[in-house]
């Protein structure tokens, strides 16, 4: 296996992350990672959450969307650029896209709010807070259109927490990257 410094590009590094979460037990660090997030102040104060249906070895977050005091919402890919969110319950009926990844119907219901939380998918994240996703690039042109109180976290294996990842002028910071043994803030780290 390659060890990280041989890795140089995104590529690189997705492939890296593919092969260690294959080797991880991902139902309990979703687990821990789930009572994490349960217990932020900023979840409990939360009124509307955007979180992601996992897909292959991502972090399960299912558990959390049965909270009935709050409103969920989940993602679908809407066209070759952008993802547009739903309002998400027991009753949402949810359909497989092009990867795998099962969404909400385009039928459903989108939401014309914006969530306080954006709970966020990514392979990596790095000591700055820059995550690395699978390269299509719908989460950062997300992002970038969020306000400022939207609160970005990503639920992430400690063993894909690595002190650095290469990134471009388009990738946008998260503000907190959750593990199943430590909780990464980075609002007051500056951007480098």
């Amino acid at each position: 296996m390659c060890t990280k410094k041989l890795l140089k590009t995104k590529n690189d590094y997705r492939s890296y992350a593919k092969k260690i979460r294959q080797q991880l037990v991902i139902a309990e660090i979703s687990r821990v990672i789930c009572a994490k997030i349960v217990d932020l102040e900023e979840y409990k104060a939360a009124k509307t959450v955007a979180g992601f249906y996992p897909f292959g070895s991502e972090i399960d977050l299912r558990c959390l969307y049965t909270d009935s005091s709050k409103k969920f919402l989940l993602p679908r890919v809407i066209d070759e650029e952008n993802i547009e969110f739903y309002l998400f319950n027991e009753e949402t009926q949810l359909e497989k896209n092009k990867w795998g990844i099962l969404e909400p119907k385009p039928e459903q219901e989108t939401a014309k709010i914006v969530p306080d939380i954006i709970l966020i998918p990514a392979l990596m994240v790095d000591k700055q807070g820059y995550r690395l996703g699978y390269g299509k690039g719908y989460y950062d042109r997300y992002l970038s259109k969020l306000p400022e109180h939207c609160l970005k976290i990503l639920p992430v294996a400690e063993e894909l927490f690595v002190d650095s990842l290469p990134h471009d002028e388009h990738d946008v910071r998260v503000d907190i990257a959750l593990t199943q043994s430590n909780i990464y803030d980075f609002r007051l780290i500056p951007s480098t």
